[in-house]
């Protein structure tokens, strides 16, 4: 028995097959070709699979996001579409209030500045926990009562993408990640062919708020004269 291949299956399932031929091929399926049958169905399986594909429409915030994710790691062709945030406060330089016990939670206050915009960061970590927590919100100074288009956000780690989030209308994002060195901040702004990128290398998790107060005592006793 001659059978058919999966070419000439494929052109019957696309109706483009001759008369002749088409005719030849159903009475050899009619007769009894299991071979054929099955080849027949799945090529039917796959057309009916495409067609529900071609008519399937992604939301809009997905297809947004998914841009926004495409610009951030995708090389910029010029300086003008990037912006790096400048730290311009950092509560490891703030006192410990007398009394406090820190020993149990690391925690750390940051904030950028990047054009018009402030990113506020706060990482938290347990004592022993192998994740630390970094919280974070991005606001417009120059438009503070804007709604902010929902775009992704993401930590690096050189070239590695080591945690991701989505902020949300208010500027607002969380992840977990695990601490590493040289991280890096990238975020999606509007439009999408712009990002702005945080140096994180400062955020030290390592740093221990006892040893913080310990140096804090150790000042206290010992003034600089």
């Amino acid at each position: 028995m001659n059978h058919f291949d999966i070419t000439q299956w494929t052109d019957y399932a696309r109706g483009v097959t001759p008369d002749a031929e088409r005719a030849a091929m159903e009475a050899h399926v009619a007769a009894g070709c299991v071979r054929c049958r099955e080849s027949l169905d799945l090529i039917e399986q796959v057309f009916q699979s495409a067609r529900v594909e071609s008519q399937y429409e992604p939301p809009p915030d997905m297809v947004r996001c998914a841009r926004a994710l495409g610009s951030l790691l995708t090389p910029q062709r010029s300086r003008l579409s990037r912006l790096v945030g400048r730290l311009v406060y950092d509560s490891l330089g703030d006192p410990v209030p007398a009394g406090m016990r820190g020993e149990d939670r690391v925690s750390r206050h940051v904030l950028y500045e990047a054009g018009p915009f402030y990113v506020d960061l706060r990482l938290e970590q347990e004592k022993g926990s192998a994740l630390a927590t970094l919280v974070g919100q991005l606001t417009n100074r120059a438009e503070p009562d804007c709604t902010m288009a929902e775009a992704p956000v993401l930590l690096m780690a050189r070239q590695d993408i080591i945690a991701h989030a989505v902020y949300n209308r208010f500027g607002e994002f969380q992840m977990d990640y695990p601490p590493a060195p040289d991280l890096r901040l990238r975020v999606a702004l509007a439009p999408p062919a712009k990002r702005l990128e945080l140096s994180l290398k400062r955020l030290v998790s390592e740093t221990k708020p006892s040893q913080r107060g310990t140096r804090s005592r150790k000042q206290k006793r010992n003034p600089t004269t």
